[in-house]
């Protein structure tokens, strides 16, 4: 029995998202708290040796990004079995 090819699609797309979200997880740090979206740097004056915090803009994924992918992609798997099913025949009496 041939798999209907929106079903390999939407299988692909899965892995794609999970794959995806975890790579940007990772590639921003790892982080395992929340998604940051300004970073906290702490730099030292050179005149008094008073060490401040810096903060800047940045992007440091945290695990919800990792959890919206693995949503995403449960979603899209769970759509992929759905898809290409021939409705039974009842038989009637």
């Amino acid at each position: 029995m041939k798999s209907h090819p929106l079903r390999r699609i939407l299988r692909l797309a899965a892995a794609l998202a999970f794959v995806g979200a975890a790579g940007l997880w990772a590639a921003t740090g790892a982080h395992r708290g929340w998604t940051k979206t300004q970073i906290t740097e702490m730099q030292r004056d050179e005149i008094t040796g008073i060490d401040y915090p810096v903060t800047r803009d940045g992007l440091v994924a945290g695990v919800d990004v990792v959890a919206a992918g693995a949503g995403l992609a449960a979603a899209l798997l769970g759509v992929s079995l759905l898809v290409g099913r021939h409705p039974r025949k009842t038989v009637s009496a």
